[in-house]
């Protein structure tokens, strides 16, 4: 098993190698971790911010000879670079690598041990780690997602944390493929506005918490074979959210995920729940499971208040059970990004201690933007999303909603839901991986049906088109 290790680099180590000189450079030795070969697809990416171009001699555990000097002029230059075993073309990337080493075949319903490696420009962090297949309809693409859990050894699987930069110290985490993603860039585009957008109401008692989890690019290999660029992101969790722990048989916070279109989720049906199983009406309880037992006790109350009160007991009562705030932001984000798998599955419901109101975290923001699921254009722009919850918000307009709503929605305009920011957002991302050469190496191996200009027009055009119809809607209420 790999020792877990995380060095912090000196300003001497920026360039991430050792230089030799004889009059002018000569061999460059690229640093433990920074690098990995792939002797299937005769590549080497390289993480790296800058070495001394002079260099004709590289060595990544075996020495490579520069076919092109003038190649390794530019970082974004692909070098063609001559091996023992061939000629490899060597990507020099600024996106962090991870390295997964496993011996058995990874599935989708128990965890194999293997070793993990990640590598960027100030940590090198190794540990043993739990892998498998996640997801459901993402089981069928080609390109694997999978879930980490990192451990000390195989044998007790006891949990350890890793921290990556600028993200939380966990041992539970995410790498998504976003095979489904035409231009891979969608559901990081989503997951951070909601970060912008929304707040938790609770942020004076509870400093860390956060709203939703975040999201990391990096380039990851298995077994040495390049799999393209992923997205390391956190898990929602209780510690994510930092909701109340419950006091023995006493619960304070609460976590559920919308699992399934059973009707729940989608606050269409209300049916009786049983407290000794761990789902109902299509919610997953997430946190807590006392003594092996659910508690479906307050959110059944809520979901039944919804589908079953009257109109005056609904616009009285619902502002106990929901964060009015939060569920604004919500469904202006999912019908911004037309997020058509989010209002009857594919969220969370939290709430933060006794006698808090419920709030919506999104998740799985993949099937967004004028895509579907499975990758496929929508092109639609001219609807709006909902469910019954949101259906009864607007119908009933408790304490002046639709107001509420308009007026949120006006000023999400001026800034985070403007035009000039959310291309600026598609453009910086799109731009950064033509530029370093992701798309090139991506699509390389997992083949587009549209050409990655052809998606960024189709993106683009999508998103003028929609805010217009919005305005346009809201401008009604």
């Amino acid at each position: 098993m790999l020792s877990n290790t995380s060095t912090l680099k000196t300003s001497l180590h920026l360039l991430l190698l050792l230089s030799f000189f004889s009059g002018q450079a000569q061999e460059i030795i690229a640093e433990e971790g920074s690098f990995v070969v792939d002797n299937t697809n005769k590549i080497i990416i390289w993480n790296n911010q800058g070495f001394d171009t002079r260099a004709t001699t590289f060595t990544f555990n075996r020495t490579f000879k520069v076919v092109d000097t003038e190649a390794i002029s530019s970082v974004s230059n692909p070098v063609a670079v001559e091996g023992d075993l061939g000629t490899y073309t060597l990507y020099r990337t600024k996106l962090p690598i991870v390295h997964l080493q496993i011996n058995q075949d990874v599935e989708d319903d128990v965890k194999r041990f293997g070793d993990f490696s990640y590598y960027d420009f100030e940590s090198f962090l190794k540990s043993g780690v739990g892998i498998e297949h996640r997801g459901n309809l993402s089981l069928t693409f080609p390109k694997k997602s999978y879930d980490l859990e990192f451990w000390l050894d195989a044998i007790r699987k006891e949990s350890k944390d890793l921290q990556f930069k600028g993200m939380r110290s966990d041992d539970d985490w995410i790498l998504d493929a976003l095979y489904n993603e035409p231009l891979r860039i969608r559901s990081t585009i989503a997951a951070e506005l909601w970060l912008k957008i929304s707040m938790p109401n609770y942020i004076q008692k509870e400093s860390k918490a956060k709203s939703g989890f975040k999201v990391r690019y990096v380039e990851v290999f298995k077994n040495g074979i390049y799999l393209g660029v992923y997205a390391l992101s956190e898990p929602v969790d209780r510690k994510l959210l930092e909701l109340k722990a419950n006091e023995g048989k006493i619960v304070h916070g609460e976590l559920f995920k919308a699992a399934a279109y059973e009707g729940g989720p989608s606050f269409k049906k209300s049916p009786e729940y049983d407290n000794l199983f761990p789902h109902w009406a299509g919610f997953e309880m997430k946190f807590p499971l006392v003594n092996y037992k659910a508690h479906w006790n307050d959110l059944a109350k809520f979901v039944d208040l919804v589908v079953n009160a009257n109109d005056a007991n609904f616009s009285a009562q619902v502002g106990q059970h929901l964060d009015i705030d939060n569920a604004i932001n919500y469904f202006l984000l999912v019908n911004l990004l037309r997020a058509t798998d989010n209002l009857g599955k594919n969220y969370y419901l939290a709430k933060y201690d006794t006698n808090e109101p419920y709030f919506f975290v999104p998740w799985d923001l993949d099937g967004v933007l004028g895509v579907i699921q499975e990758g496929k254009r929508i092109p639609t722009t001219n609807d709006v999303l909902s469910n019954g919850l949101f259906d009864r918000l607007l119908s009933v307009n408790p304490n002046g909603y639709r107001n509420q709503l308009k007026a949120r929605w006006h000023a999400l305009r001026q800034k985070e839901f403007s035009e000039k920011e959310l291309l600026h957002q598609v453009e910086k991302m799109y731009s950064k991986f033509n530029s370093e050469k992701v798309y090139e190496r991506e699509f390389g191996l997992w083949k587009n049906t549209y050409s990655q200009e052809e998606d960024f027009e189709y993106l683009t055009s999508w998103i003028k088109n929609r805010l217009v119809y919005l305005d346009t809607y809201f401008e009604g209420l």
